[in-house]
């Protein structure tokens, strides 16, 4: 068993390092509580500078235009990005995490030329719109249907949580829709499709603000397709395999999502130790006191304990095997312990901590949010429990 990084792991590690501490932390002390207040030059910026540093596309294979460096390389680089306010959010790095749909790796030609390629290049981003008002975590019961009429198809229904796709920092060129084909296959009649944004009949609905303003989901809205046509080729790999699709998605994001709440994690538990250095309380500094020391010990040891889960679930990724089960784990556990340790950080600081120009409230809610986006915990058990109970091979 090796824990160590490759040498092009290494050098991936460095850069993204890099990124963090000689771009983001020195425009730490003036960004705005919210990335929708921040200068859209300064925004501009960054992401020619993330390009620049070469994140994009870091997981997708080589013969698809990627990278190829795997999913290890990019839990990496998010848990660096997560070490700094201004990336807390990924509104500055959606594009990056959210890679290309893997069927675009081996689809037609014509259709990596439009919709992966530009993702690659940095040039522009897209939304999933898989959740609807009344399915969720609730996948194969969507009700959103694409009727094939000819050479096209046509959507009806309405999908959540999609970012404002109105706003600069958050528009998208295309939307990576999955609905129903086939009523009577339950999850096995789901497809996806590659929509162009704007197109005729989608209205944008209920635009409301989270919790979390300074994340790209800190802005949602629904989407409502009404007899949207598009054309038949825009179906993204085999008729009636979405939910495959979605599954192998759904593994890859979960993992990075768990990686960058360790690094959550870490850059609040080296708030709490320096403020516990500095601060003197009865005559002596708040690190003396064994209740401190205590406290810190399990704020590190919980943090190395989700750096594994999620870095073994990378792992398995990153060997062609099936992740489901270590994934969910990761995706359950990290952003609660990233939770917990910003709680007990703040819990040190005292009435500091509360303070909104130290960030930690925000960062507080982002990974709190994280607890439900992409699979929330209580899915990410039942999946873990049907694995244990030979509920599914």
């Amino acid at each position: 068993m090796d824990f160590s990084l490759n040498p092009e792991q290494q050098e991936i590690q460095d850069r993204a390092r890099r990124f963090v501490d000689e771009v983001c932390m020195p425009l730490e002390a003036e960004w705005p509580l919210s990335d929708y207040d921040a200068d859209p030059k300064v925004m501009a910026h960054l992401r020619e500078k993330f390009t620049e540093f070469g994140f994009r596309g870091l997981a997708i294979p080589s013969e698809a235009g990627g990278k190829g460096a795997g999913t290890v390389a990019k839990c990496l680089i998010f848990e660096e990005f997560k070490r700094s306010w201004i990336l807390f959010g990924n509104t500055v790095t959606w594009s990056a995490f959210l890679d290309p749909h893997p069927a675009l790796w081996l689809a037609p030609a014509w259709q990596k030329e439009k919709y992966l390629q530009p993702i690659l290049e940095g040039k522009t981003q897209y939304h999933i719109c898989i959740s609807e008002p009344g399915y969720g975590s609730d996948v194969a019961g969507i009700e959103t249907t694409a009727v094939r009429q000819g050479d096209h198809f046509v959507l009806n229904g309405i999908k959540r949580w999609s970012p404002d796709p109105f706003h600069p920092f958050t528009a998208a060129s295309y939307l990576l829709v999955y609905a129903v084909t086939d009523p009577g296959k339950g999850y096995k009649g789901i497809s996806t499709f590659l929509v162009d944004w704007p197109s005729d009949g989608i209205e944008v609905m209920n635009v409301k603000e989270t919790a979390s303003p300074g994340s790209f989901l800190g802005r949602v809205a629904d989407l409502k397709f009404d007899n949207v046509k598009i054309p038949a080729e825009n179906l993204l790999g085999e008729l009636n395999s979405g939910f495959k699709y979605v599954q192998d998605q759904l593994n890859r994001n979960r993992t990075v999502i768990a990686a960058g709440n360790v690094g959550s994690a870490k850059r609040a538990l080296a708030i709490a130790i320096d403020y516990a250095k500095k601060r003197e309380s009865f005559g002596a500094p708040l690190a003396d006191r064994q209740v401190i020391q205590f406290r810190l010990a399990e704020m590190a040891t919980e943090i190395e304990m989700s750096r594994a889960l999620a870095y073994k679930a990378a792992w398995k990724i990153d060997q062609g095997m099936d992740a489901r089960v270590e994934a969910a784990m990761a995706k359950a556990y990290c952003p609660k312990i990233a939770c917990d340790v910003m709680d007990r950080t703040i819990q040190i600081l005292g009435g500091v901590g509360v303070l909104r120009e130290n960030r930690l409230p925000e960062a507080y809610f982002i990974s709190r949010m994280s607890q439900i986006a992409e699979g929330s915990v209580e899915m990410m058990k039942m999946t873990v429990a049907k694995s244990l109970l030979g509920a599914w091979g």
